[in-house]
């Protein structure tokens, strides 16, 4: 299959996956989005450190972010995908996808969340916001980069055990980046039950998106390639 349409299908896939978890966001996380900026600005309020005016700008930058971010996200994810599916492409591209997702899903949010779980103070802090996302967005990147590069050296040595190597180097790195890199302090100001159940919708969401994109592209690029493979067999 050429390789721009191996992208289209992958870009298609994750901003369909982007517009479901826009979706989903709409719909579960922001009742508990709601509920936490209630704690958020009564916290502020007490403290006489509450803005009202930035603090609604705030507020509607973040639901314009949790409806149009998954679509941008999605594009983006899907045509990081693209680009690593033309390099393992095979004969299976369903389980291919599945495999690919399941690893962008564990190096990109489960490693960087287990580390920096999200934060209720980057919502609506500027100044927060910046100090969480750059110790978010290097421990992802670090963590990304360490997964496709594991793979990329065990994958070109030609063995069957491969996939155990790379999973091991990569294990090792980011056990060392976890003691490496500094915590992130959190707030004792909100309700623990509800800052978890809004962290395990958010979780829950983000783990349904990549799969949904993987799953969307595989069936996708499975269905194309058994027709241009009759294509081919036709006669005449």
């Amino acid at each position: 299959m050429h390789t721009t349409r191996i992208i289209a299908v992958s870009i298609a896939a994750g901003i369909v996956a982007g517009l479901i978890l826009a979706a989903f966001n709409s719909t579960v996380v922001r009742p508990y989005t709601v509920k936490l900026a209630d704690n958020y600005s009564t916290f502020l309020e007490v403290t006489g450190e509450l803005d009202f005016d930035a603090y609604e700008r705030s507020l509607q930058s973040l639901y314009l972010w949790q409806t149009a971010g998954p679509i941008i996200t999605g594009g983006i994810s899907g045509g990081a995908f693209a680009a690593v599916y033309a390099k393992f492409r095979t004969s299976k591209p369903l389980m291919a996808a599945l495999i690919i997702v399941g690893v962008a899903w564990f190096s990109l949010y489960a490693m960087p969340a287990a580390k920096y779980p999200s934060s209720l103070e980057a919502l609506f802090d500027q100044e927060a916001a910046r100090s969480y996302y750059s110790l978010y967005s290097s421990y992802s990147a670090i963590s990304g980069l360490a997964a496709l590069g594991s793979a990329i050296a065990f994958w070109k040595t030609r063995r069957k055990n491969w996939p155990f190597g790379a999973a091991g180097v990569y294990l090792a790195i980011v056990a060392a980046m976890y003691f490496v890199f500094p915590p992130y302090p959190e707030v004792d100001y909100v309700d623990l039950q509800l800052l978890n159940g809004w962290r395990s919708v958010s979780a829950a969401g983000m783990t349904a998106f990549w799969f949904l994109l993987g799953i969307i592209a595989g069936v996708l690029l499975e269905f194309l390639g058994r027709k241009d493979t009759k294509k081919e067999i036709r006669p005449g």
